[in-house]
């Protein structure tokens, strides 16, 4: 009789005994999503930034990922750069604040990182992404 079924049948006779009731759950899956920095935090329009990896994620070998720069809350990318981690997810890319963003709040993120990573089914997964101020 397998673990599962084991623990359903004394379960059951528990319940009917009237002592407290324990069931078998499968293990939740584990989801990786990367920690991202961007530095400097407050650059200007039209200057450089590196994103970069504070927490990473392991990745397939030959991944390439897609970091993109965004105004908050606009789901069009001003900015794109392309950088293949290393092989324990880590990176570091530098992309330029687009000359055109206004000043405020952006967002840098990984826009194909769920096309690379494995989200289990069902879940909600988190977007691998970063707020970030844009000075004036």
């Amino acid at each position: 009789m397998n673990r599962c079924i084991r623990i359903a049948a004394t379960a059951t006779l528990l319940v009917i005994a009237g002592a407290p009731l324990t069931a078998c759950m499968a293990e939740p899956s584990r989801v990786c999503v990367p920690t991202l920095t961007v530095e400097p935090d407050n650059p200007r329009p039209g200057k450089i930034v590196t994103v970069s990896t504070t927490d990473a994620c392991p990745l397939p070998d030959g991944a390439e990922l897609a970091v993109r720069i965004r105004p908050l809350g606009e789901p069009i990318p001003l900015a794109q750069a392309r950088v293949t981690p290393e092989p324990d997810g880590s990176f570091s890319v530098s992309i330029t604040v687009p000359p055109t963003i206004r000043p405020g709040q952006a967002v840098a993120s990984i826009s194909n990182y769920w096309d690379i990573a494995t989200c289990p089914e069902g879940a909600s997964c988190a977007a691998a992404e970063v707020e970030f101020t844009v000075a004036r």
